[in-house]
């Protein structure tokens, strides 16, 4: 039984660059004090990008079709 996988290389990838900067946000929030702009401000943002934006981009990007509609359109190209 052959099953396809959803997920590409490139999906894997976003998700590593995801889970970087998500451990790039709480060390920055561990370092310093308590009210500095690293723990207080930027890691806040990191944390939550990487949340709202990169994790979800990862899962719902489809990269799959874009290489078919590629091929397609140099298969139409040779027919002219």
């Amino acid at each position: 039984m052959s099953r396809k996988l959803y997920f590409t290389r490139k999906n894997y990838i976003i998700f590593a660059i995801g889970l970087g900067v998500l451990a790039l946000g709480f060390y920055l929030m561990s370092v310093g004090t308590y009210d500095s702009f690293w723990s207080l401000t930027l890691s806040p943002v990191l944390v939550l990008f990487s949340l709202i934006v990169i994790f979800p981009y990862g899962i719902m990007k489809n990269f799959r079709n874009e290489g078919s509609k590629s091929q397609e359109k140099r298969l139409d190209n040779k027919k002219l």
